[in-house]
């Protein structure tokens, strides 16, 4: 598509991306407020059980314990409740201050989000990324398939997501910083509904595979998988943009009708995976970080290439991390025509394209959008670390039959606004 020339420059240059903390039912956010203020060396002196506070002081456990990253999506609102743009990330683009939302469905949606991913997905940048810290556990919950989605949420983006640990604490009175992810044994359909009608959390949380946790982990949680994140636990997640939850364990403050999303228990219920997952399937979806390959003619420095997350993430998202060691030396980045997140967790340098730069510290984030990816560089000042955060292969995601409303349309890259139902469609209301 075509871009005008006052818009070029600030669309082909790094996007900043402050906080954008959101409001959710349970308590955290003390070691999110750490590494913003230092990136990972700062979770270090994080001590047990952070001080209580609502999140608005540093470094103490609030109501907003996630901060939602480049995010084009609402949090999800009860069917007959007003929308709110919470969750809708800022950005500014030149002299003006718009949602990302904005830009990548209304304004310039191929020099947001790729015109290769648009092709197959309609105006969307694929991907939310979010930075989440625990202090209590997670209830039990899954997110619904995408097949699951269309039929009963309308939406063709279901929940597939991925955890990427950075830091834990151990909080006063919880057990030590776990992840609890898939049934042991296979569980009928009126089983899991009884234990859900009889908020029979002991039952649900003895069903599940448990799993300690450290930084360094990465996990992938299909959509269905039912998954709980224990308390003292920060990472990086990774998924498709969408704000479904479907809550299996009540005994939270979470009203009973929006535990099933205001669809009723014998429809939410089959959202659930119930099969057993085996010891060796666990296994699968534990995700070791694989070293990539750099070219001598991309870089001018000490760089190291590493991927998070496997293949099967691919359709969904994928996550790399670059690790930078000496100062002045550059490092292109490797995806021309993506939208891409970066997340700086340790050292300091800049970020170069070439609409512009910015610099970047520990615990800054920033999007490039993908008319910036093409040329982009990364240079290192003080041994840098950035995670990447991209959305699904558009190949990986053609694949698997994957289809938008506004490709089956025949929404074209060259037009100047999408149509309202884009892939990161808000829940019905």
């Amino acid at each position: 598509m075509t871009i005008d020339s006052t818009t070029r420059p600030a669309l082909t240059a790094p996007l900043a991306l402050p906080s954008n903390r959101v409001t959710r039912f349970y308590r955290g956010g003390a070691l999110l407020d750490r590494f913003r203020a230092g990136g990972t060396a700062g979770l270090a002196a994080a001590t047990a059980d952070e001080p209580g506070g609502t999140g608005g002081a540093p470094n103490a456990d609030g109501q907003q314990p996630e901060d939602w990253l480049a995010s084009t999506l609402r949090v999800w609102t009860p069917v007959g409740k007003a929308l709110s743009d919470e969750g809708l990330s800022v950005v500014r683009v030149g002299d003006e201050e718009l949602t990302l939302r904005e830009l990548v469905q209304r304004r310039h949606p191929a020099a947001i989000g790729g015109a290769a991913l648009v092709r197959v997905a309609g105006p969307t940048t694929g991907l939310l990324t979010k930075l989440l810290d625990t202090a209590q556990r997670l209830p039990v919950h899954c997110h619904p398939t995408r097949a699951f989605a269309e039929r009963f949420l309308g939406s063709r983006w279901g929940k597939t997501e991925a955890w990427l640990v950075l830091g834990t604490r151990q909080i006063a009175g919880e057990e030590p910083p776990s992840i609890r992810l898939g049934f042991r044994r296979d569980v009928g359909r009126a089983e899991l509904r009884g234990w859900i009608e009889d908020h029979d959390s002991a039952a649900l949380l003895d069903a599940m595979h448990q799993r300690t946790v450290a930084p360094g982990d990465a996990w992938l949680v299909p959509a269905g998988i039912p998954h709980s994140i224990g308390a003292g636990v920060f990472l990086v997640e990774l998924q498709e943009p969408t704000d479904f939850s479907i809550v299996a364990e009540t005994a939270f403050p979470i009203a009973a009708e929006d535990a099933h999303l205001g669809m009723g228990w014998d429809v939410m219920v089959d959202a659930f995976d119930r099969s057993g997952l085996s010891e060796d399937a666990l296994e699968t979806l534990r995700q070791p970080a694989e070293s990539g390959a750099l070219g001598a003619a991309d870089t001018t420095t000490s760089a190291k290439r590493e991927r998070l997350l496997g293949a099967a993430a691919a359709p969904y998202f994928r996550a790399e991390r670059f690790t930078l060691d000496t100062s002045g030396g550059t490092t292109r980045l490797p995806w021309p025509d993506t939208f891409v997140v970066g997340i700086a967790t340790s050292g300091s340098g800049r970020v170069i394209s070439s609409g512009g730069s910015m610099p970047v510290r520990a615990g800054n984030t920033f999007a490039l959008p993908a008319a910036a990816s093409t040329d982009a560089t990364i240079e290192c000042h003080e041994s840098l670390e950035i995670l990447f955060c991209l959305p699904p292969e558009p190949e990986a995601l053609a694949t698997t039959g994957w289809q938008s409303r506004d490709t089956a349309a025949g929404w074209r890259s060259g037009d100047t606004a999408a149509n309202s139902q884009s892939g990161d469609e808000a829940p019905p209301s």
